[in-house]
């Protein structure tokens, strides 16, 4: 009975998550200034179908994100509900996750074992980490040098204030193609890649953090990139 249950919640879990997105193309990119208001981002495909396999809950509005990219780089943006902003780490690739932050998990080759990991949280640290295969050695990959990675965050409500009540944060960032030059580079139009766009929301202090990713995972990790959703790279519309 057990097995059949965990199959039966695995299978909601999938249907409520991003089998598929696409990435518009950039005529302008954003300004990185936290405030998603720029046009790019009003024309740019929602991501919103974000369940939590953790809890077996299903998606909810509370977060969205939107994927746009150009010549130069491929830029991110999420809005996120949250009744208690916390964060954890002060330079790039501390262990943010120990606190509120963004994910985002790209596969650009399927066939071949490298994947990329960022993070930003409502500070605006990064986590930026090239892996040659799963397992790699955290610690190594983050000694390395920066990426180029870039993230703004905005928030309404207060850090890391216990007891009172918040309500959303913001990020946007900006991951440059040199980053993905070992795999490639900048994508082709039409090109589709393996993504995932995850969560933590920490609660009320001594609470568990909720855990939420896009992508139709059927076993508990963010870095089950089997499970990833596909990403698909529109081009510039066409000239009238």
């Amino acid at each position: 009975m057990i097995p059949l249950l965990l199959a039966a919640l695995i299978l909601v879990l999938q249907l409520e998550a991003t089998e598929k997105a696409t990435c518009a193309w950039a005529a302008t990119p954003p300004t990185l200034d936290g405030k998603l208001d720029d046009p790019c981002w009003r024309s740019a495909a929602r991501i919103d179908r974000f369940p939590s396999f953790w809890k077996g809950v299903p998606s909810t509005d509370a977060t969205v994100a939107k994927l746009v990219w150009d010549d130069e780089a491929l830029y991110f943006s999420a809005e996120m509900s949250d009744t208690e902003l916390k964060a954890f780490g002060t330079k790039r690739n501390d262990l943010l996750w120990n606190g509120d932050v963004f994910e985002l998990f790209f596969k650009p080759e399927v066939d071949k074992p490298a994947y990329y990991e960022f993070q930003a949280n409502p500070r605006g640290v990064i986590l930026e980490l090239q892996f040659p295969e799963r397992g790699y050695s955290f610690e190594k990959l983050a000694s390395k040098p920066p990426l180029g990675m870039v993230a703004v965050a905005s928030l309404v409500g207060s850090l890391d204030t216990p007891g009172d009540t918040d309500m959303l944060w913001r990020v946007e960032g900006k991951i440059p193609w040199t980053v993905f030059e070992s795999t490639g580079g900048k994508p082709k139009v039409g090109a589709t890649w393996r993504f995932a766009l995850c969560r933590y929301d920490y609660g009320k202090e001594g609470t568990p953090p909720v855990l939420t990713s896009s992508a139709p995972l059927t076993k508990p990790s963010f870095h089950r990139h089997e499970d990833y959703g596909q990403l698909t790279f529109e081009g510039p519309a066409p000239k009238p």
